[in-house]
């Protein structure tokens, strides 16, 4: 991992590429200078950890490029992947507000990018803007809703309708249009992640993928899903369809 420091002169957050993607885009004038002195930019390899669960918090971090994976692991050490940090995204603000350790673990799927705030620096324009910490409750609010809507999802459809939800998810940032009209989607998980992104286990999702191999609806390669018609792939969620 290397670590290059920011300067305002160098890598001012007010001409980040990711700024009005981002929970600072509140910010204005001496908050981003203020921002902006604070910054150190962090480079990491694909598979490498940006904290542990249990870590004490030491700031928070910024998605500049790259994809994060979120996880929650148990006493046996089994880890689950909870969400996807995309550029723009912050990670590690709850543990922050709360003064506690992380209560979970950050890693990168992929070579990624990420600014870290020191934590003197985000008090530091809390107490300066109240704008910044109403955005990360609001960030706090929508992460809790998408828990609910996880919550939901897990009664009321089954296993395949659930991966079915999750491919469409991933083709919008991951799927590109073929001039068939078809979709190939790269996958940035591997099939143990998208088990568990579902809550299921790894086998089940195999026999899952197989039938969706024979309905004509997907063909998976590896990491690469072939999706002839993505209004077929969409309409598995429609009420009614067969179990």
């Amino acid at each position: 991992m290397a670590k290059i420091k920011c300067q305002v002169d160098q890598c001012a957050c007010s001409v980040c590429h990711v700024l009005q993607r981002s929970d600072w885009r509140v910010l204005a004038g001496d908050d981003l200078a203020i921002l902006s002195s604070g910054v150190a930019m962090r480079h990491y390899r694909a598979g490498e950890t940006i904290y542990w669960m249990g870590d004490a918090n030491r700031g928070i971090h910024c998605v500049s490029s790259g994809l994060v994976g979120v996880r929650k692991i148990d006493a046996e050490g089994n880890s689950v992947l909870l969400r996807l940090g995309y550029p723009g995204d912050t990670l590690g603000y709850r543990s922050f507000l709360m003064g506690s350790e992380h209560k979970t673990s950050a890693e990168t799927l992929e070579p990624t990018a990420l600014c870290h705030v020191r934590p003197e620096t985000v008090a530091q324009l809390l107490e300066r803007n109240p704008s910044l910490g109403l955005q990360f409750l609001r960030r706090a609010s929508d992460e809790l809703e998408q828990a609910h809507h996880a919550i939901f999802q897990s009664v009321t459809l089954s296993n395949r309708q659930r991966f079915v939800h999750l491919l469409l998810v991933l083709a919008r940032r991951h799927g590109r249009p073929r001039p068939d009209g078809s979709r190939t989607i790269r996958l940035p998980l591997s099939r143990g992640d998208l088990a568990s992104m579902i809550g299921t286990r790894h086998e089940t999702l195999s026999r899952i993928i197989g039938r969706l191999e024979a309905d004509g609806v997907a063909n998976f390669s590896g990491r690469l899903v072939h999706v002839p018609k993505l209004d077929a792939l969409a309409e598995e969620l429609e009420p009614g369809m067969a179990a």
